[in-house]
């Protein structure tokens, strides 16, 4: 049967637009921070964390274990290290792992996307700092501690923060080391909190990975007439 010529037209347009969608590949400025972590500030304006990062597996944020996996596609990838234990994706985390160590000690790892500034960097790391008991520091403090890991998002905030809370179990809480990139239309939120001995030797190998992070790219799909 014979279609009318802009219709068949049409028909071959809109796979062409969909394709396009794929080639996304603008870069997020990150920052890098030495203290704390942004999840529960960054809810306010946040874009769920779609699933897991594709080529990591996932790692989370204390307490976060038991979060529903995400169906969606991860959105980023990046190369973590194989003693990493994968752990399910949800709906915020890009990326979840846990750590081992001796005698009980674990660390949780985690990659958070959330939309917008999500609070900025001073709010989430002094939001972090009261996880660990600690109190507030000042945007003059920050630019003391903080340091900066080059990554293909951009330039990522670290901070390494201490302090055990009141209750808090030793061997898993006690140390929070974290990055931050926030952008206006997103932002990435890189953290380990674990028992503080654990946490300190798996640094070099936390902040090498965050240089590995990358968005993920899209495959592609053939259509056949």
């Amino acid at each position: 049967m014979k279609f009318p010529r802009p219709l068949l037209c049409l028909g071959l347009f809109l796979p062409c637009v969909l394709l396009s969608g794929c080639k996304d590949k603008n870069a997020v400025q990150v920052y890098r921070v030495s203290k704390g972590e942004p999840e529960a500030a960054a809810k306010k304006n946040s874009v769920p964390e779609s699933s897991g990062a594709s080529g990591m597996p996932s790692m989370g944020a204390a307490g976060e274990s038991g979060a529903a996996a995400s169906a969606q596609p991860p959105q980023v990838a990046g190369n973590p290290p194989a003693h990493w234990e994968a752990r399910p994706l949800s709906t915020m985390r890009q990326a979840s792992y846990l750590v081992k160590g001796e005698n009980g000690a674990t660390a949780d790892i985690s990659l958070v996307l959330l939309a917008g500034t999500a609070g900025g960097v001073l709010d989430n790391i002094n939001r972090w700092l009261s996880q660990l008991g600690q109190p507030e520091i000042t945007a003059e403090q920050l630019a003391k501690i903080a340091g900066h890991v080059a990554s293909p998002l951009g330039d990522v905030a670290v901070v390494d923060l201490e302090g055990l809370p009141e209750g808090a179990d030793a061997a898993k809480d006690g140390r929070i080391v974290a990055g931050i990139i926030s952008g206006d239309s997103v932002s990435f939120f890189f953290k380990m909190r674990g028992n503080a001995a654990l946490a300190a030797a798996q640094k070099a190998a936390f902040l090498e990975w965050i240089g590995t992070v990358r968005r993920a790219e899209c495959k592609s799909v053939e259509f056949h007439p």
